[in-house]
């Protein structure tokens, strides 16, 4: 049976791992403050918080709990900023060669673009 310290400090070297996680440098997706996840780079890492560099120009402090690998893969569905005029529209990943994407939308239309664009849930 495990005991409470055992437990804790599980937890401790478990969170220590997930903050080495990320390095300056890394593409990742950060979570903005609207719950989307958004393609970014670590820009600098501070302990336990990460500084990170949105695609769209934005920053933001991170914790390591609100950054994450890009998982978008082919029939991944995001968001895209469709044109690149402002609007987000609903879609699926169709192609995807690196960061450059087939967005086939919900409505019909379809774009290549870059993940720049994107956002998930």
């Amino acid at each position: 049976m495990r005991t409470l310290k055992t437990v804790i400090i599980s937890m401790v070297l478990f969170a220590t791992t997930v903050a080495l996680a990320w390095q300056t440098g890394d593409r990742v997706l950060g979570q903005w403050s609207d719950g989307y996840w958004y393609p970014a780079q670590v820009a600098d890492v501070d302990g336990a918080n990460f500084s990170v560099a949105f695609d769209d120009g934005d920053t933001a402090v991170l914790p390591a709990s609100k950054i994450r690998r890009i998982n978008w893969t082919v029939g991944t569905k995001v968001q895209c900023n469709w044109q690149n005029k402002g609007g987000y529209y609903s879609g699926t990943i169709t192609e995807m060669e690196g960061e450059s994407i087939h967005i086939s939308y919900d409505d019909g239309d379809q774009e290549d673009a870059t993940i720049s664009i994107c956002r998930s849930r």
